[in-house]
């Protein structure tokens, strides 16, 4: 009876520290609030426009601004993959680098934290605390993410199901790995938000503060496979995007956080399926 017991509490204790380790990627931290109400708001409450779509592409707006965004620390991509190849074989040049002492710290936690397995993860891996905190923003996930907290901290939108994390792939790449039956090869993608306002969904290109009207009969609710539902961003206009899986609320991550996640939704719209679920996509003529 004692062995059954203990392992009770053994299953009991590991499953609330799986729970602290997989906590929610947006959630509103203190270092979410402050950048929101002290960064954000005053420029909100001086903004003429009060609609709540405009104001939404302001706080976008905002996030990607070079001066008081939250990429005033960021490092690019390249220089991530460069110190952790030179990492795993102990030449230690981020001396080399140009960056501040800000970014060198930076890019050594990053590397330290999501790259060890798998590099590309520091693209997946940062929370909204994370991104916000340091203002190391690079990419598509880190605005899509920070906007959403930050909105959710400024209390935008009420209702926590008209605001949802969005995760999209590049129709050619899909295609191509579809038509080869290649589950190792990368899906390009693009992940972003979409948002109702007055019974219409909006998708909000975070990365570009952009915003474009969804058809009259969207809903996330038809982002199941097989069919394709595709997307276009004028900042992209050569480029179509097929949605793949959306939050259920403002508090759902999607669980991309890591490459092989990501790649999983991208064929199979589920972070832990990696067969093909989706039909091939042709462009409507």
């Amino acid at each position: 009876m004692k062995k059954i017991y203990f392992v009770i509490i053994c299953i009991f204790l590991w499953a609330n520290v799986y729970a602290v380790e997989k906590k929610s990627l947006l959630e509103v931290t203190p270092n979410v609030m402050d950048y929101a109400v002290n960064t954000v708001k005053p420029i909100l409450d001086v903004c003429p426009e009060k609609d709540k779509l405009p104001l939404l592409l302001k706080v976008s707006e905002i996030l990607i601004d070079q001066e008081i965004g939250i990429n005033l620390n960021a490092v690019a991509p390249m220089k991530y993959m460069i110190y952790n190849k030179l990492e795993k074989i102990h030449l230690g040049f981020l001396a080399t680098f140009k960056l501040s002492d800000k970014q060198k710290k930076i890019i050594k936690n990053w590397n330290s934290k999501y790259m060890q397995s798998m590099p590309s993860n520091v693209f997946f891996g940062p929370s909204a605390d994370e991104i916000i905190k340091t203002r190391a923003a690079f990419g598509c996930t880190h605005y899509a993410r920070a906007f959403i907290c930050v909105v959710k901290a400024l209390g935008l939108i009420e209702n926590a199901e008209d605001l949802r994390y969005t995760i999209s792939c590049k129709a050619d790449n899909y295609n191509e790995a579809l038509e080869k039956s290649d589950s190792q090869m990368t899906i390009n993608g693009h992940q972003f938000v979409i948002v109702k306002i007055n019974s219409r969904w909006f998708a909000i290109n975070t990365s570009k503060g952009e915003g474009v009207l969804l058809p009259e009969e969207f809903s996330p609710k038809a982002i199941i496979p097989p069919y394709n539902i595709p997307i276009k961003f004028k900042s992209y206009p050569n480029i179509t995007f097929l949605l793949r899986k959306v939050g259920q609320d403002y508090n759902d991550d999607c669980g991309d956080d890591n490459l092989i996640s990501l790649m999983n939704i991208s064929r199979s719209g589920d972070a832990v399926q990696s067969e093909f679920k989706w039909q091939k996509f042709a462009e409507k003529k």
